[in-house]
């Protein structure tokens, strides 16, 4: 079995290659769209020279790169007539909860995002169908974590503003989240080609709502990564209507921006928990940060 990783370069990738895959499968091949460390590939070009089939093998193909990216890749190779050399037996590909979360929203960022997300997946599965291979198509909840030096944008933003901050001020009601840690999601990459190598997922495309073991709200994860990373900052709770009212002047300076702040009241978990598909105890929040 011959295992190709697309985006090794993030805290993901990096995790998965070094701490999980590496050490189970020997056949490995990890792109990367500068970094020399790796096969230089730009899922981008319509020609790929560094790809090439290598054995006679069967190949599971992993993408950790932006989803619509994937599809004009494949497309590229299956209209080249290259696709069927490769002997796929199974895709398993990164997509994003926000498909669900950022329905209604209202922004034209979020609208554009979503929909680009939406169409990627129906055409995945179209050539899932097309090819009879098998896509797998995880959609994590928000993932943190780093990995030899490579750094998450969602947790470490967020510590970033706080340091800058004198004081953080919140709206007092804020919604909740599932936060899903990169190993978590590593492990879930794995199993899934676990399931594919044993023929026990088969040709039907599928689809993971996936998110980490514990649903905290705003607030309280904020508090956690301030004590733990012992980063003293005061915060100090509003009334919601009040908060969002004095900080609505960003509609006209930074409209999407202020979306995002609008975010901090909604809800984003309920889905699945990663405990519970892999079969493993659960894990808090507090373990990984």
């Amino acid at each position: 079995m011959l295992i190709r990783i697309f985006g090794i370069t993030t805290p993901l990738g990096d995790y998965l290659y070094k701490k999980v895959l590496k050490n189970l499968y020997e056949n490995i091949n990890c792109y990367s769209r500068s970094d020399k460390k790796y096969i230089i590939l730009d899922l981008r070009n319509i020609k790929h020279p560094t790809l090439k089939k290598e054995c006679n093998s069967e190949e599971i193909w992993i993408f950790l790169c932006p989803i619509w990216e994937i599809v004009n890749f494949l497309n590229n190779l299956i209209n080249e007539e290259n696709y069927k050399k490769f002997r796929i037996k199974g895709i398993i590909c990164c997509s994003s909860t926000s498909v669900l979360t950022k329905r209604y929203s209202w922004h034209n960022y979020d609208k554009k995002l979503i929909s680009m997300i939406s169409s990627a997946e129906e055409n995945l599965i179209k050539i899932s169908s097309n090819t009879k291979t098998c896509i797998s198509i995880i959609r994590p909840t928000l993932i943190f974590g780093n990995s030899s030096g490579y750094e998450d944008n969602n947790i470490n933003l967020i510590l970033k503003i706080c340091k800058k901050l004198p004081i953080i001020i919140l709206p007092k009601e804020t919604g909740q989240r599932q936060p899903i840690h990169i190993s978590q999601l590593a492990e879930i990459i794995n199993k899934k080609i676990d399931l594919i190598t044993n023929k026990k997922d088969n040709s039907q495309p599928s689809i993971l709502n996936i998110g980490g073991d514990e649903i905290l709200n705003y607030e309280t994860i904020l508090k956690k990564l301030l004590f733990k990373r012992k980063i003293k900052k005061s915060i100090l709770t509003i009334n919601s209507n009040l908060f969002f009212f004095i900080l609505s002047p960003l509609l006209i300076i930074n409209s999407r921006l202020y979306s995002e702040i609008l975010r901090i009241k909604s809800d984003l978990s309920g889905f699945q928990k990663s405990h519970d598909y892999l079969k493993i105890p659960p894990k808090k929040f507090n373990d990984f940060i």
